[in-house]
């Protein structure tokens, strides 16, 4: 039997897969691709049928297929189109009009441990440890805050990052005190990350061996439009 989404009351949230029902939604072969539920919980709290929901990193597809699923219209960006109705476009430069989306959703790559894409464009291409990831992060924001109507909500969610033999890289407070600089704090969920690696019992005997830690949890950084920020500066 599928298992049917539930809303979260809690902000740690763990899912028991990364799709629910009998329909897919994104690709479950894509990797880094957000949990289906993720998107389930976010819409069904933050915006009505009808409305419009933009994820400007749309990956595989999964806010576009959950939103519509929802009776929520869907637009998508990405530098990697991987599938029709996800338009080609850089996140920092979006062709979308002021104030039009009721939802953003934003799931960024975590500096360079996944290879998305050979565009020079891609943010995925800089390391977490360059300013110039931040940097190009803050331009997606600038957006973000442009194209969402004031009131309304965006979410970021994304993982810190830890390679061996270097130093711990804590993306999530980064990118949240940038966040903070547009949006007001709604909540802070963390939610247990399930993928393959994590299911390989060679990667814990090393973590043991090593005396480090492996990734266990994503940032969801909800966030809202203050409505009277915008009008500041």
């Amino acid at each position: 039997m599928a298992y049917k989404p539930t809303l979260m009351t809690t902000t740690l949230w763990d899912f028991p897969s990364q799709q629910y029902g009998d329909e897919s939604q994104g690709s479950k072969d894509y990797r880094g691709a957000t949990p289906a539920y993720i998107l389930w919980n976010l819409l069904q709290r933050y915006t009505k049928p009808g409305e419009l929901v933009v994820d400007v990193m749309a990956g595989s597809g999964t806010t576009l297929d959950v939103a519509r699923d929802l009776k929520r219209r869907a637009l998508g960006y990405d530098v990697n189109v991987t599938r029709p109705d996800i338009f080609n476009c850089d996140a920092r430069s979006l062709p979308l009009e002021d104030e039009k989306a009721a939802f953003v959703f934003l799931d960024p790559p975590y500096s360079t441990h996944i290879h998305y894409s050979d565009d020079p464009r891609c943010i995925g291409k800089l390391s977490a440890r360059s300013e110039d990831y931040y940097l190009s992060m803050e331009k997606v924001f600038d957006e973000v805050d442009r194209i969402l109507r004031p009131g309304r909500h965006m979410a970021l969610y994304v993982s810190d990052s830890f390679q061996k033999g270097k130093a711990f890289c804590a993306i999530g407070f980064e990118l949240y005190q940038r966040l903070c600089a547009h949006f007001d704090t709604t909540d802070i969920v963390c939610v247990t990350r399930r993928n393959k690696t994590l299911d390989k019992g060679n990667f814990h005997r090393a973590a043991i061996e090593g005396n480090y830690f492996l990734r266990g949890f994503n940032y969801l950084f909800i966030m809202q439009k203050n409505k009277e920020r915008e009008k500041k500066g």
